[in-house]
């Protein structure tokens, strides 16, 4: 029983990490957000500085502009993030992809269709 004496520190501890560890992932994706919006106002900036002056800028060069002020993926969502609702059943046997499902993959229809063809030819 003298291990329990030792508990409330350990929890102490554990939390007391997991919180620094939190804080400092908050403040590294806090600054890299305001370096990522400090370079999208300066691209912008100067686009506004050149079409403001008057200077002939082709659509080209706006595009281009416009593209690098996006923010990286915007519009696009990585197919690991297609499904967000991951239950305990998935995380301790593994997600069930189609082809557990019982749907077959295009490639392995076709490739099955040409055998059955060929078999059919044999006889």
């Amino acid at each position: 029983m003298s291990g329990t004496q030792y508990i409330p520190h350990v929890l102490y501890s554990t939390a007391l990490t997991s919180i620094s560890i939190h804080l400092l992932w908050q403040r590294k994706t806090a600054e890299e957000d305001r370096a990522r919006f400090k370079a999208q106002t300066t691209i912008l900036q100067g686009l506004v500085e050149q079409l403001r002056s008057g200077k002939s800028i082709s659509d080209e060069e706006i595009t281009k502009s416009r593209n690098l002020a996006r923010i990286h993926g915007e519009g696009k969502q990585s197919p690991d993030m297609e499904r967000t609702n991951i239950g305990w059943m998935d995380v301790v046997w593994g997600r069930r992809t189609p082809a557990d499902l019982g749907v077959s993959d295009e490639w392995e229809r076709r490739d099955l269709e040409q055998i059955r063809k060929e078999i059919e030819a044999e006889h």
